[in-house]
């Protein structure tokens, strides 16, 4: 009949609308999370005490320099020098270019690498096919007056208002986490100086951590919202994801203090820089 057909297509329309509607706000929603993630806060008693310590850096690596100089005088005469003066100078390019290139690199990690990947994530992740989404409302709707599915509903929104506000909380421990990796710039520097307790593997192992961690839980909070609104997944992978969300996956950790991939790759960068500064020294001295 007529009527049918007109029902049926206002139906259609309905649900294509309110789909779309979904849709868009979720892109909305993750969106606003990304901006707020990113939206690193800057503080100015940190910043004076950067300044202070790459000042302080500076003056101790012209003592560190000039004491390395000393002893390899002393050694070279005695014959216990274990390594020719150019090495000195390599070690002082190496660290005067890290003080330069380290905070500009940190920052490129977060705003140009993982900043375009978590907002691919949300757009990827909030295209949402069919009507899933608001079979999903509907769902909730209907379960909401039925008894026990208004309470089980309940606890599932209170356990994903959890999963939240623990994505919030790893979200302020990674601002403090990005800060003190800046404060600590100058220090890390000034360790490529010495023979022993060089600490750029650390630093690089904890940011690459600290930036792939956020990703992570970006990638599962979009994953939990995709699985709910998208009908290809069901509840438990939502609840799996979001238990990850407030545990932290342990291979992480493992993966960057377990393995040996960043210390290969630190080791790659280390050798590419001792390069560079081998070659700039011979021209300079030619």
């Amino acid at each position: 009949m007529v009527s049918d057909w007109i029902k049926g297509e206002l139906n259609g329309l309905i649900e294509d609308t309110l789909n779309g509607w979904i849709e868009e706000f979720m892109n909305f929603i993750l969106s606003l999370v990304n901006e707020l993630v990113f939206n690193i806060p800057e503080n100015d008693f940190a910043n004076d005490i950067i300044n202070i310590l790459t000042w302080l850096t500076s003056l101790a690596a012209v003592v560190v320099v000039v004491y390395k100089i000393i002893e390899y005088i002393i050694n070279t005469s005695t014959g216990t020098q274990q390594y020719p003066l150019d090495e000195i100078f390599v070690r002082v390019g190496k660290s005067a270019g890290a003080l330069l290139v380290l905070p500009w690199f940190l920052r490129w990690m977060i705003f140009d690498v993982a900043f375009p990947l978590s907002n691919y994530f949300a757009a990827a992740g909030t295209d949402f096919d069919g009507q899933a989404g608001f079979t999903l409302l509907k769902a909730a709707l209907t379960g909401f007056y039925t008894g026990m599915g208004g309470i089980v509903l309940v606890l599932f929104l209170i356990f994903f208002l959890v999963v939240f506000i623990m994505f919030l909380y790893s979200v302020c421990v990674f601002y403090a986490d990005i800060l003190l990796m800046q404060v600590f710039i100058a220090p890390v520097a000034l360790s490529m100086i010495a023979d022993d307790n060089n600490f750029m593997q650390v630093w690089w192992r904890e940011l690459l951590s600290q930036v792939l961690s956020l990703l992570t839980k970006l990638f599962l909070m979009t994953l939990i919202i995709n699985t709910l609104f998208t009908g290809e997944g069901n509840m438990m992978l939502a609840i799996g994801a979001g238990a990850l969300i407030i545990k932290s996956p342990s291979i992480l950790k493992h993966m960057w203090y377990g393995g040996g991939g960043a210390r290969a790759t630190t080791r790659g960068i280390g050798s590419s820089g001792s390069m560079a500064t081998r070659v700039m020294i011979q021209k300079l001295m030619k």
